[in-house]
């Protein structure tokens, strides 16, 4: 049970920053999960309690901010101080490591993926131990929005990655390998940024 956990995912082959296209942006500004809109953190939650993921992450600053409200508290929190790209305040989480990584809007920065995995790597190595999981917040400076992608990829299928549909409510991604295919798929098409000679 433990092996089909821990996360063996071969997915960071990229030694450099991912750029997105334009032609990209529309269709990412969609839902890449299930859309709630009704009472949306205490319908997670319902979820949560039913489903048992693994991990539980939360990406921007307004999310996270309401599932606190709420007294949940997420296994990996992924923010950048911003809500609708405007200065958001400080989200604070007891007892909870705070890793800080750069991450440019509109990119995908490598450093930043490894950080996430290794957050996540951090959580299952609890999970495995059948310890109590502690709280990740991952501080952005720049833009975390794109950051879904390979979180999605990272984390061990049945986790969940939820995230703000602005205006509308959440996002909720149950992983499922099809998820990560599709997600893979979604990041090949991206810009490769290339080294300056």
């Amino acid at each position: 049970m433990v092996d089909k956990i821990m996360n063996d995912n071969k997915f960071l082959t990229y030694s450099n920053d991912l750029h997105l296209p334009i032609d990209m942006r529309e269709e990412l500004a969609k839902p890449l999960g299930e859309l709630i809109t009704k009472t949306p953190i205490l319908e997670l939650i319902k979820r949560i309690n039913a489903d048992k993921p693994p991990l539980v992450v939360l990406v921007g600053d307004y999310c996270v901010e309401d599932a606190l409200k709420h007294n949940l508290i997420p296994d990996i929190s992924i923010i950048d101080g911003k809500n609708l790209r405007k200065p958001y305040k400080q989200i604070s989480i007891h007892n909870a490591k705070v890793i800080k990584s750069k991450n440019p809007p509109a990119i995908i920065s490598i450093k930043t993926w490894k950080k996430i995995k290794k957050a996540i790597n951090q959580q299952l190595h609890l999970l495995e131990a059948k310890k109590p999981k502690e709280p990740i917040v991952l501080l952005i400076e720049g833009e975390e929005d794109l950051l879904v992608l390979p979180t999605t990829l990272e984390v061990p299928d049945n986790s969940y990655v939820v995230y703000g549909q602005p205006h509308q409510g959440i996002v909720l991604i149950k992983v499922t390998a099809n998820v990560k295919f599709k997600f893979k798929k979604l990041i090949e098409r991206m810009k490769v940024e290339q080294n300056e000679d």
